[in-house]
């Protein structure tokens, strides 16, 4: 059989399974509560599991690689060290005090959970506008995915895209929580089988032990330096380490990432949860290696997003293809239905009550039907960003939305949690003021570091945190 014959019948069982799940899990998901969070008597396994695809997107398996195989040493360090270190630590401090807070406040979003925290209805819709920077990402894993099976499908992209974002659309109208969670989990153990098998091969034509440092000294010096001062995004120091290390923190408080510990029943479950889900997030962090086979291997280098694809193409067989594609497919799908479904809780949650005579009955079909706008919204960005990609990549167009989203969040969760202290006016000035100087650094090109996103995150989040800290200063009643 053809490659795309295989493709097309790993893709049907995929389907077939995935199935299986939603249907199962729309008959748990009646209520805006059980669609948005479940049951809360998933095992933690499950949700360690589940957090762990959702934190590995396609990116970590496409476009991430791609920039190492480009920009050499340096983006290795920036995404899997200094990135990985700050996730790492950003789940093990916020997942615990996150899941008790948000159960004390019965919250099931984040703006929710900011809106309830500081009693702000206005936090709580700034943050609602600002979780539309969830489709950036959306648009990143549509584009990824649309440009591995297009080539193995040998359909066009565009068209692969619309196929991907009708899938997503009608589980997760269906499904919920419960059928995401354990979707996820099996994605997850699809994605590591496939994590293992990429790095396994990777290896074998670039052995870390190998000289690979020496092999890409040869072909350009920069490419075996911890700085890569030729490349756009990692120049030094600063960009590789501080910078990735902060926004790895950061990055945790993403609505469908860090709402897992909400799917806990009790805080003895943390433990657990993290365990599965930091474990399972070191081996799909070794699959960066592949960016450096590939530079290594490949005649020519293609552009970043097709860097990945072209060396599957080169390194397996058919039948292997076909089962890298499926795993490619899983991690993809598992953190583009967390943004659906983060994105639907948010609809029925926190903007369905503000239209005219809503009723809390037809909340959640409002959050479902809305779902609707939302691909549609996705694929017209995605067809622009296979076409025109910003920076040479769609991750840059993605992080210009998601690290604003997290950027403006991160003083308002982290204080709800930490700092009793804390009062409402301050937490607001700071979170407006990582916005203004995101936004202003970014749209004013200040600096020539300014076209990195990472950058404008982190001067964004030092600037939230330097209001916060100077409002502590201030002596007045505590508001919250």
């Amino acid at each position: 059989m053809t490659t795309a014959t295989l493709t097309w019948i790993g893709l049907g069982l995929y389907v077939l399974v995935a199935a299986g799940f939603a249907i199962r899990g729309a008959r748990k998901s009646g209520s805006v509560a059980s669609y948005a969070v479940g049951s809360r008597d998933l095992p933690a396994w499950v949700v360690g599991l589940s957090l762990s695809a959702q934190l590995t997107s396609v990116a970590t398996f496409v476009v991430n690689p791609g920039l190492v195989a480009h920009f050499g040493l340096a983006a290795l360090l920036g995404y899997g060290v200094a990135a990985g270190s700050g996730i790492t630590i950003g789940l093990a401090v916020l997942s615990g005090p996150f899941r008790e807070t948000g159960a004390r406040v019965m919250a099931l979003t984040i703006p929710q959970w900011i809106g309830t925290r500081w009693e702000s209805k206005g936090l709580r819709l700034a943050f609602v506008v600002l979780s539309a920077g969830l489709l950036a990402f959306a648009t990143l894993i549509v584009v990824a995915l649309a440009l591995v099976l297009a080539s193995l499908l040998g359909v066009p992209a565009v068209a692969v895209a619309a196929a991907v974002l009708v899938y997503v659309l009608l589980a997760m109208a269906m499904g919920g929580a419960t059928a995401h969670a354990w979707i996820n989990a099996v994605q997850a153990l699809i994605m590591i089988v496939v994590a293992l098998l990429l790095v396994g091969t990777a290896f074998g034509q670039a052995p870390p032990l190998g000289g690979v440092l020496e092999r890409l000294a040869t072909i350009q010096p920069s490419l075996a330096t911890a700085v890569n001062p030729a490349s756009p995004y990692f120049r030094s120091l600063f960009e590789v380490f501080f910078c990735n290390f902060l926004v790895g923190l950061a990055i945790v408080g993403q609505p469908h990432i860090l709402s897992k510990a909400l799917y806990l029943s009790d805080g003895k479950q943390v433990r657990r949860y993290l365990a599965v889900a930091i474990g399972a997030g070191l081996v799909f962090m070794a699959v960066l290696w592949v960016g450096l086979a590939a530079r290594l291997s490949l005649p020519t280098l293609p552009r970043i997003d097709l860097v990945v694809p072209s060396w599957i193409g080169a390194s397996f067989g058919p039948g292997l293809s076909v089962v890298v594609a499926i795993g490619i497919v899983c991690a993809g799908l598992s953190t583009l239905e967390g943004i659906f479904l983060a994105l639907a809780s948010i609809l029925s949650v926190d903007v369905h009550p503000l239209l005219p005579g809503a009723k809390p009955e037809k909340a959640l079909r409002f959050g479902r039907l809305g779902l609707a706008a939302v691909a549609l919204v996705c694929l017209l960005l995605a067809r622009w960003q296979i076409a025109h990609p910003t920076g040479g990549s769609v991750a840059i167009f993605a992080q210009y939305g998601i690290y604003l989203l997290f950027t403006a969040s991160s003083v308002p969760l982290v204080a709800g949690m930490f700092l009793p202290r804390a009062r409402r006016g301050g937490v607001a000035l700071a979170a407006a003021a990582a916005v203004v100087v995101y936004v202003a650094a970014g749209t004013l090109k200040l600096g020539v570091l300014s076209n990195n996103p990472a950058v404008l995150a982190t001067w964004g989040l030092l600037a939230s945190w330097v209001v916060l800290g100077a409002s502590l200063l201030v002596p007045g009643r505590r508001e919250a």
